[in-house]
């Protein structure tokens, strides 16, 4: 069985890292995974973040067997640091799967179970195919409108602009409802299209275009050392984008995981 690792990043919100971790482990799945698994988590920290949170923190992490890394911002760009963050987590896992996802991220009922065996599936069926494995997104429709982003390329619902009045069930039941057509395991982005009219087109190195790319993806560590690291922008595109870019010049296939399902707050962390 292939190795896992999964991997967020936090510097200042312990109870939305708290709820994350609840939310992974318990409800997603992570710990019902058999194979070896990791759980790292990349902790940045400043001058103007207290030691004490920092602290607390790290404290939590040992506490629940997750692995942490420091990392000491050397830069004021929020853009820079977080893609050096989300490098090191990715420098940091083992060989094997490494699969992203922010703290103010929610998954789906067992989509790490999910996601792991179809990439197991993937492997044995055919091992010498380049894959890439997307989690579904849904966006928080009334973050995105308090910030000024009018529509996404994604599903973008209500069901809670944080974990304290998430909807559970209203999130289960909208991915039984969009999921209830859908026979195969995996998606193309045509399929995605056919059953769902999402995720729309976007612009990269490519000019417009249409991928399932969303917040959360499987690759495996050989994949970041062969076409990483991720650039924080590259003329004027994101690194996810621009790594994605990169697989596609390499013959990657890209796929929807059906049962593997995000639901971002678009939330970030509360100021310390």
């Amino acid at each position: 069985m292939t190795e896992f690792t999964y991997y967020t990043i936090i510097g200042k919100d312990l109870e939305l890292f708290k709820n994350h971790v609840n939310n992974v482990k318990t409800y997603a799945g992570f710990d019902k995974l058999s194979c070896k698994k990791n759980f790292h988590v990349i902790v940045y920290k400043n001058s103007k973040i207290k030691s004490e949170i920092t602290d607390s923190i790290l404290k939590f992490c040992q506490e629940q067997d997750i692995k942490s890394f420091v990392y000491e911002e050397p830069t004021n760009s929020f853009i820079d640091n977080l893609y050096a963050c989300w490098n090191l987590g990715y420098e940091t896992a083992p060989p094997g799967y490494v699969f992203r996802g922010g703290s103010d991220q929610v998954f789906s009922k067992d989509s790490f179970v999910s996601l792991y065996e179809t990439a197991e599936k993937m492997k044995t069926s055919f091992p010498q195919k380049k894959v890439i494995f997307q989690a579904n997104t849904i966006e928080c429709r009334s973050r995105l409108r308090k910030i000024g982003v009018k529509k996404s390329r994604h599903f973008d619902e209500d069901f809670g602009e944080n974990f304290s009045n998430m909807n559970y069930e209203a999130f289960e039941k909208f991915i039984r409802k969009i999921n209830s057509p859908v026979k195969e395991d995996l998606l193309t982005i045509d399929m995605a299209l056919k059953h769902w009219k999402k995720p729309t087109a976007f612009y990269s190195k490519f000019g417009k275009t249409n991928r399932t790319d969303g917040c959360s993806w499987l690759m495996t560590k050989q994949d970041w050392i062969d076409h990483g690291p991720l650039p924080a922008l590259e003329n004027g595109i994101t690194g996810d984008v621009i790594i994605h870019d990169r697989f596609q010049e390499n013959g990657y296939e890209n796929y929807i995981v059906r049962d593997c399902i995000t639901y971002h707050f678009v939330q970030g962390e509360r100021t310390a």
